[in-house]
């Protein structure tokens, strides 16, 4: 497979180099970030082999590739980088005049039309800054499964340094979360990273911190500042890097050339953490709780049936690129309360669902070559928790099979939400992370194993068109 080639051509398609502001990626997808969507071809991206599929929400290009991801992105990163360096100055004046328009956009646009966008607009700026940190999530996740396993074969194992150790570098994706969350939306935005970045690391310092832990009261330029716990939190980092951004553009208008890369970074960290800590920060972490126990009331009061539903919405909410959305929340719940029966529980079995709905296909398909690529694929989603392949080559494609996942995702959901299972610890979303479910293990089996046969039994119940994926 050419990678050289496949890359080229998705910026082509994708409107050339110029027409891309930044880059980045998932565990299966290619992320661009688009200037002129009109300027996109997306049927020439979703027919180039490898493409699994694609998804454009606002100006976010995401481009499903599940195992051909890195080549590709290292390919697309290159030529992204090497035509960006003699084009800073050109890009910065089109991004200018490129904003002119939308400020002057007509203001008769209907009032739901404008919501939604602003709303769909709101959800790819979280979806943009989440994405590079969740690499670090998962993998201090699975780090904490895997002490965990070991704790559990050799307790004495808890009490070395080596544990000790290691434990700590499983925390530290969590507990620097602001720092991370606000590269990400820093890179988004077109700022400078390292601005709002040190801001965030500032809520997390470890004087600051001794201080809130100690109740001791503190003013800056005597404004009181309130006494947060920054530590895995998301929404004070993504108002921070807002601000950055803006500041450290007024900055560079009214700061002479000559002294501007003193004065720009300096002024933009102060202003920044003045009000950081004292509104943003606060208002930032109100905002995060109340929308944390919005989950938990849905979840105490529809009961079971709150994991089901979000189980059967999954495959959607991927689709979409949704999901990303709701993953620092999953991680501010295992924070505060300490403990997730929601998210996880809802994540992992929409992947057992999606394994069980392609076993369903590979049991009743007669095709052979169709078979093999289904238990694959199904494997793929038990084992490594990777859906997008099954959802794009399979599920979707042969549209029945996606009754069997919601159907799957749905009862299975209902099973982990009566029998009260679990998370205690961040982890990815497969069986190989059902020790972070601790004392509801058994709820947590059981729920899988439903998930699993009713999505499998069901798609081999309603059939399919093998046709369409031959």
């Amino acid at each position: 497979m050419d990678y050289k080639e496949i890359g080229k051509k998705i910026i082509a398609d994708s409107g050339g180099v110029e027409n891309i502001s930044s880059i980045t990626h998932c565990s299966t997808r290619l992320r661009l970030f688009i200037k002129d969507k009109s300027k996109v071809n997306q049927d020439q991206i979703q027919a180039t082999k490898p493409v699994l599929g694609v998804v454009f929400p606002e100006d976010e290009l995401q481009i499903v590739l599940g195992q051909n991801l890195i080549p590709v992105y290292d390919v697309v990163t290159k030529e992204f980088e090497s035509s960006a360096k003699g084009n800073e100055t050109s890009q910065s004046n089109v991004e200018e005049t490129e904003s002119m328009p939308q400020q002057k956009a007509p203001k008769k646009e209907d009032n739901k039309k404008a919501v939604t966008r602003l709303f769909n607009k709101g959800l790819a700026f979280v979806s943009a800054a989440v994405t590079p940190m969740i690499p670090g999530l998962v993998s201090g996740g699975m780090l904490k499964v895997f002490l965990l396993l070991t704790t559990l074969v050799l307790p004495s194992f808890e009490a070395s340094s080596t544990y000790n150790l290691l434990n700590m570098l499983a925390d530290v994706p969590f507990y620097f979360m602001p720092i991370f969350v606000a590269y990400g939306a820093s890179a988004k935005l077109g700022g400078t990273p390292l601005y709002s970045m040190a801001v965030s690391a500032a809520l997390v310092y470890p004087t600051f911190m001794n201080a809130v832990a100690d109740g001791t009261s503190l003013s800056l330029l005597s404004i009181p500042v309130t006494l947060v716990k920054y530590n895995s939190t998301l929404l004070p980092a993504l108002l921070i890097s807002i601000f950055a951004y803006y500041a450290e553009k007024f900055f560079t208008k009214i700061v002479p050339g000559i002294i501007r890369p003193v004065f720009v970074g300096m002024l933009t960290i102060t202003v920044t953490y003045i009000l950081g800590v004292t509104v943003m920060g606060p208002l930032g972490d109100i905002v995060g709780s109340y929308v944390v126990n919005i989950f938990l009331w849905s979840s105490e009061n529809l009961g079971p049936f709150a994991v089901g539903i979000l189980a059967a919405c999954m495959p959607w909410l991927v689709m979409t690129g949704m999901h990303h959305a709701v993953t620092p929340f999953m991680v501010q719940a295992i924070a505060d309360p300490g403990y997730d029966v929601l998210f996880r529980p809802a994540y992992l079995l929409h992947n057992m669902a999606e394994g069980g709905a392609c076993l369903g296909v590979a049991l009743r398909a007669k095709d052979r070559k169709l078979k093999a690529e289904c238990f694959s694929l199904a494997v793929g989603c038990i084992l490594a928790g990777v859906t997008e392949p099954a959802i794009y080559g399979i599920n979707l494609r042969l549209k029945r099979p996606m009754y069997g996942v919601m159907a799957g995702g749905a009862l299975g959901g209902i099973v982990a939400g009566l029998m009260g299972a679990t998370a205690y610890v961040y982890g990815y979303s497969t069986i190989l992370a059902i020790p972070i479910f601790q004392n509801t293990i058994i709820a947590i089996v059981t729920a899988i194993i439903v998930s699993i046969v009713s999505a499998c039994i069901i798609t081999m119940v309603i059939g399919f068109d093998e046709e369409l994926v031959l």
